[in-house]
C-alpha cells in the first residue's frame, strides 16, 4: 500500500477534479496559491500538519476521506485504521 504522503495529493486532486475546480478555485478557498497546489499535487510539496485542516474544509471531506487507500499500518499509527478502502475498479 502507498503511503499517506503519497496518497493524499492523489486523492485532492481526485476530489479537485471530481468538483470541477482548478488548482486556483481550490487555492483561494486553502488561502494558498495555485503554485502551491500543484506542487501539493505533484509531490514535490510535503503536507505539513498545518496543512490538513484548510485542504480538508475546502473539500468538505475529513482526513480518513483523503487518506483512503493508504498504508494500513500508517493509517493505524494515527488511528485511521478503520476507514474503508476504495472499492476496486470495475
Amino acid at each position: 500500500m502507498p503511503r499517506l504522503s503519497v496518497v493524499f495529493p492523489i486523492n485532492v486532486r481526485a476530489e479537485r477534479t471530481r468538483r470541477g475546480w482548478d488548482q486556483t478555485q481550490l487555492a483561494e478557498r486553502i488561502g494558498w496559491t495555485q503554485n502551491m497546489v500543484s506542487n501539493l499535487e505533484s509531490g514535490r510539496r510535503k503536507l505539513g500538519l498545518d496543512d490538513i485542516a484548510p485542504i480538508c474544509t475546502a473539500l468538505g471531506l475529513t482526513l480518513a476521506e483523503l487518506a483512503i487507500d493508504a498504508d494500513a499500518d500508517e493509517l493505524a499509527a494515527i488511528g485511521l485504521e478503520r476507514i474503508r478502502r476504495r472499492p476496486p475498479p470495475k
